[in-house]
């Protein structure tokens, strides 16, 4: 609730401000990073995706609890139980990218195609799902996901 309450806020702030400090620049470095987690995924390149993340991120996946914090989110991507996933395809349609000089946020669809094994059990499976990423410049003044959360769209 409260990462939909901070998107919520983020949308009302962007829409109120007379000036949009959101630059080509900005946009350019957010796109970068959106293309970089699907980059990442696709060549199972766990410490790619996990580099976009701030240290004390939070993601919300579909039907589940919030996670906090980059130790939480690796241990859900990638348990170290003897689990594989293997991404066959990903992609993913833009529906919206807006922000601020320091915050920003996407709009996303995206459809995923993997295969989930664990010991004898294996799985392959489609899921189409939209997301929200949340976006906050660092100190360093580097772009980086604060918070993403989705919903599958067919379960």
């Amino acid at each position: 609730m409260r990462n939909f309450a901070s998107l919520a806020l983020l949308c009302f702030l962007i829409s109120c401000s007379g000036e949009r400090q959101f630059s080509n620049e900005d946009r350019d470095a957010v796109d970068q990073i959106r293309k970089d987690y699907v980059a990442g995924w696709l060549d199972n390149d766990r410490q790619k995706i996990l580099s976009l993340f701030n240290e004390k991120a939070t993601i919300v996946p579909s039907g589940l609890f919030p996670m906090q914090g980059i130790e939480q989110i690796e241990k859900y991507w990638f348990p170290d139980n003897g689990s594989t996933t293997t991404i066959h395809t990903y992609a993913v349609e833009l529906i919206d990218l807006q922000g601020t000089d320091s915050m920003a946020y996407s709009l996303e669809k995206g459809t995923l195609n993997f295969t989930f094994t664990f010991n004898e059990f294996t799985m392959t499976k489609e899921s189409t799902s939209h997301a929200t990423t949340i976006y906050q410049k660092n100190k360093e003044g580097n772009w980086e996901i604060t918070s993403r959360m989705w919903t599958s769209l067919n379960e």
